[in-house]
């Protein structure tokens, strides 16, 4: 009891000294004496009622209250983090809600934005940078997943790479972001970055904490809004400052927090494992597949009027079924129907859903009627003139696609560029080649014409092992028999799924080792 009365003294005590807050709901505003405790402003539940002229239920024997707003319910619960909203979202927040003398009290830096998701007028808070950019209406979390399933998400993925003189966050995007879309700023010992029209991926959401591995960053979080999206960092030191730049070409954007002392970058080993750092970093979760050409681009046909892209998406739809069933791996296809992706597209589609794995399925042709066997590719420049006239074959639409002025000019230094994109994966695509080729080789009685590299375009800018595999020769009259049987698709699929198993078993191995 004693603990009890000497720790309610203190929290009181504590907010004597402080300054109101200001707190805004539409033409309301009310001046608050916050509490303050940890490192974090509280303001009492009743406050906010009062505010939002919201419905309010109390059950003191559980420590719990429901704030009821127009459309929602929000329970709220003391010494817990958890806020229920309408019985099926449960948002997190990464400071509890205290529960002193009969009342809860709510972190304002954090309740806020939540409460604001469910708002059609926001709640403001004095500076509204004290709290993020709240001129923007909220939406719920259902909202959000609607529009991630109209595939509007823009930013795929966060990493944090240590520097000499700080620490840089980089955030890959599928918009070419300006630097006025883009704020960052402090407040005591927080750092936000806020993006306008910024959707984030679950990868994202997950991947934020792994910026908690370095002695700098307390905690991480991200707040999902209508028009916006907050990446919030608490810092355990005081930094000297903080920039952002926007790559011309990507869009990609790229925030420096700089350190005073370069032990507030060393690493707490105590923090890896619970963040499952490496695990992230190794497991092979999601495959993107790709089936050549489709819509109005045939491909490559065969004496019987055989067509590559019938014969490309049929392979695709049965290999991804053996990999969804017998592998348990997310597989998503660049087109499951007879529709034409741009090349560009490919790729892009599966960065945006930030696989792990890029195949691309052809069929091979040649004017000389006796070519035959299979191969597979990774992106490289072609050591052969035979691997580059393939490539040059299957780069041939480019120039029948309406909007090819994006591709530029298909120089060699185009090339060079998109391929150190690439280089960080040169191995692992090799590889990955070397096995499905390992793979068909046991399925198949055709001839196995190897590995090659050659700059299919369809593989430029993956940012993932990728390789393209020519299944069989549709211009050779036994093969494109194959090719269009039954079997044939199934054998073609079977051996592309080996070499896929091998691959992911072996890589997998060696990161943990």
């Amino acid at each position: 009891m004693k603990l009890q009365f000497c720790f309610l003294f203190v929290f009181v005590t504590q907010s004597i000294a402080q300054v109101p807050i200001k707190l805004d709901f539409g033409n309301k505003s009310s001046s608050i004496i916050p509490v303050y405790h940890g490192d974090q402003n509280y303001v009492s539940a009743n406050d906010m009622v009062d505010l939002l002229d919201a419905g309010f239920y109390e059950n003191k024997a559980k420590k719990k209250i429901v704030l009821s707003i127009p459309g929602h319910q929000i329970k709220i619960t003391g010494n817990n983090p958890f806020i229920v909203v309408d019985e099926k979202d449960i948002l997190q927040m990464p400071a509890d809600c205290q529960y002193i003398d009969d009342k809860i009290f709510l972190p304002v830096q954090f309740f806020v934005p939540i409460l604001n998701a469910y708002l059609t007028t926001p709640v403001l808070v004095d500076d509204h940078k004290s709290i993020m950019p709240l001129t923007d209406a909220g939406i719920s979390k259902s909202e959000v997943l609607e529009d991630t399933e109209k595939g509007k998400i823009n930013l795929t993925a966060i990493t944090f790479d240590k520097k000499t003189n700080g620490l840089l966050i980089k955030l890959k995007t599928e918009k070419n972001f300006q630097k006025n879309d883009v704020e960052v700023w402090r407040n005591k010992n927080w750092l936000y970055v806020t993006i306008s029209d910024g959707l984030s991926s679950d990868d994202v959401s997950r991947d934020i904490k792994l910026s908690e591995q370095f002695k700098l960053i307390k905690s991480a979080l991200i707040f999902q809004h209508k028009n916006s999206v907050q990446l919030s960092f608490q810092l355990n030191y005081d930094i000297p400052g903080q920039e952002i730049f926007i790559d011309d070409k990507s869009g990609d954007v790229f925030v420096s927090i700089r350190v005073s002392n370069a032990a507030h970058l060393d690493v707490d080993p105590l923090k890896i494992p619970k963040l499952n750092i490496q695990k992230d970093q190794w497991k092979i979760d999601k495959i993107v597949l790709d089936a050549g050409h489709g819509g109005w681009d045939n491909g490559a046909s065969g004496k019987n009027k055989t067509r590559e892209k019938d014969m490309t998406l049929a392979i695709v739809l049965k290999l991804g079924k053996l990999i969804e069933q017998r592998l348990g791996l997310k597989v998503e296809y660049t087109r499951d129907t007879d529709t034409y992706i741009t090349l560009h597209g490919r790729t892009k589609f599966a960065n945006s859903r930030n696989a792990k794995l890029f195949v691309s399925v052809h069929c091979n042709s040649n004017v000389k009627r006796k070519a035959n066997g299979f191969e597979t590719f990774f992106l490289s420049p072609s050591r052969t003139d035979e691997a580059l006239a393939v490539a040059r074959k299957e780069n041939e639409v480019i120039e029948l696609e309406k909007d090819n002025h994006k591709y530029g000019d298909f120089t060699d230094e185009k090339f060079i560029l998109s391929n150190i994109m690439q280089s960080v994966f040169v191995k692992e695509s090799e590889e990955l080649a070397d096995y499905i080729q390992k793979g068909l080789d046991k399925q198949l009685s055709l001839t196995n014409r190897g590995v090659s590299q050659a700059p299919f375009y369809v593989l430029m800018g993956a940012s993932m092992p990728s390789v393209l595999v020519e299944t069989a020769f549709i211009s050779n009259l036994n093969e494109e028999k194959f090719l269009k049987s039954e079997d044939g698709q199934k054998k073609l699929a079977e051996g592309i799924y080996d070499g896929i198993k091998n691959f992911i078993q072996d890589y997998e191995k060696s990161q943990k080792e």
